[in-house]
């Protein structure tokens, strides 16, 4: 008598957001974590630290072997697409540095996955299922960094600043059934890798991202509809959400926009774009995009009726 069993991907999408902004809580509030050993997170005073968006980062000293345990409940990647996505501040090293892991069999193939920076490329792990970024990080630099697994497809593809960096075809699922998700540290065989410097904004999904899904999460840093009832809150994946004095939200080109009236004091302000002048675009182009709907006044000349979509 010969038995076959199948296994296929959950259909329920599993996610999880920590973002390290003085909080060990993940933004659903299911997978909260700890602090190891003393790690801590960016002075929340400074303005001149090239983190990503408003808060902190999680502040990791790897001769300290400091990291961010999550340890329940467990979070199941086995046997599943899943994606991987954070902002990391690196500097050249000549050791292994972890950035995400979880194990259940250190030894065994495809039970310890392990999401690591080796020779200053990206490097990701089963165990015995491996897949080694291209590109050389050569600069001291905040990074976006993302792994998809794609179970359908049988795909291990590994991003860099939302670029594809390297792709494994016919990649085995990761297997394990239990462990914890680690951040700053990972397991690679009987060697726990940690991680030095900063690290934030760290998502954890169960499905496989696309790469244009990815690219906007790793290139484009702020985006605001202005449609109501939230005119000035964030629509794109950093979360910074802007403030405003005397104006008025009005129907315009794409559902409603921001109306700035004649007083001096109107106005639509967003603090924390840091990435324009620090960062993964120092030195590099960027773009801003906005529909307006100029008026003339007499008075004070030409100014901004109406922004929208920037």
């Amino acid at each position: 008598t010969t038995s076959t069993t199948t296994t296929t991907a959950s259909a329920v999408n599993v996610s999880a957001y920590w973002t390290f902004d003085n909080t060990i809580a993940d933004s659903y509030d299911v997978y909260n974590g700890q602090l190891m050993n003393s790690a801590g997170y960016t002075p929340a005073a400074s303005t001149n630290l090239p983190y990503v968006g408003h808060g902190q980062a999680l502040n990791l000293v790897a001769t300290s072997n400091q990291s961010f345990l999550i340890s329940t409940p467990f979070f199941n990647l086995s046997y599943t697409s899943f994606t991987i996505e954070a902002w990391i501040y690196y500097s050249p090293s000549t050791s292994d540095r972890g950035i995400v892991g979880q194990c259940q069999c250190a030894g065994c193939a495809n039970q310890c996955f392990y999401l690591i920076i080796r020779n200053n490329r990206l490097y990701v792990d089963f165990t015995s299922n491996y897949l080694s970024g291209s590109t050389i990080i050569s600069t001291t630099y905040w990074y976006h960094i993302a792994f998809v697994y794609n179970y359908e497809t049988r795909q291990q593809i590994l991003y860099l600043n939302g670029i594809q960096d390297a792709i494994k075809s016919n990649a085995q699922p990761y297997q394990g059934q239990n462990g914890s998700i680690h951040i700053g540290s990972a397991q690679a065989y009987s060697t726990t890798n940690f991680f030095n410097g900063y690290i934030d904004n760290v998502a954890l999904t169960t499905r496989a991202k696309s790469s244009t899904e990815i690219l906007c999460d790793a290139s484009l840093m702020v985006y605001y509809s202005f449609d109501f009832p939230n005119p000035t809150v964030d629509n794109g994946p950093n979360g910074l959400d802007g403030t405003s004095s005397s104006i008025a939200t009005a129907a315009r080109r794409v559902n409603e926009a921001m109306r700035f009236l004649r007083a001096s004091s109107s106005y639509f302000r967003v603090y924390g774009i840091y990435q324009i002048s620090y960062g993964v675009t120092n030195g590099k182009p960027f773009s801003i995009a906005l529909w307006i709907n100029p008026a003339l006044n007499q008075q004070y000349g030409n100014y901004l009726d109406v922004w929208d979509n920037y």
